[in-house]
């Protein structure tokens, strides 16, 4: 481990760090973000004005000002309708404000041209959590979270071994 952090820092510093609601993120402006957290909530990066809204909506999520956040998100959606940071908070949104149909409807729009695997998890675990009515909106947005961060795991993965062959 002694040998790993220091190369979790040097990837910071090259990369460059997104701290969004105590989850670091780590991205390129390629469009590419990585959590490093727990299942955290993460956004790709980039410095467009989707990123900043998203960005914007993700604070507003956090923080629990749900209406304020689907304002956000709707209007990035108007703009670049295929974006999918706002797709999937949008999706977990509308899910908290008990909206949950048109959430999981949200969710399963969720697409990504450059990772295939984020976009069967989420999918496949919207359709899962939708038939469980039990669940709260808290526990959603865990389980959509380690969804979506173990998918993007996957394609890093897949990314990196490409790579070395």
């Amino acid at each position: 481990m002694g040998r790993r952090l220091p190369l979790l820092f040097l990837i910071f510093a090259i990369a460059g760090c997104h701290f969004v609601g105590g989850t670091i993120g780590v991205g390129n402006r390629s469009g590419v973000g990585v959590a490093f957290s727990a299942y955290g909530d993460f956004l790709y990066s980039g410095n467009g004005e989707a990123y900043s809204n998203n960005k914007k909506g993700l604070n507003q999520f956090l923080t629990r000002d749900f209406p304020a956040a689907r304002k956000t998100f709707e209007a990035t959606l108007a703009k670049y309708p295929t974006n999918p940071d706002a797709t999937y908070y949008l999706g977990l949104t509308l899910i908290q404000l008990e909206e949950r149909d048109a959430g999981y409807d949200m969710l399963q729009r969720y697409s990504d041209p450059f990772n295939a695997p984020t976009v069967q998890n989420v999918k496949w675990w919207a359709s899962y959590c939708k038939k469980k009515p039990d669940l709260t909106p808290d526990k959603i947005h865990k389980v959509m979270n380690k969804a979506r961060s173990e998918g993007f795991q996957r394609n890093l993965e897949y990314e990196w071994d490409r790579r070395r062959w």
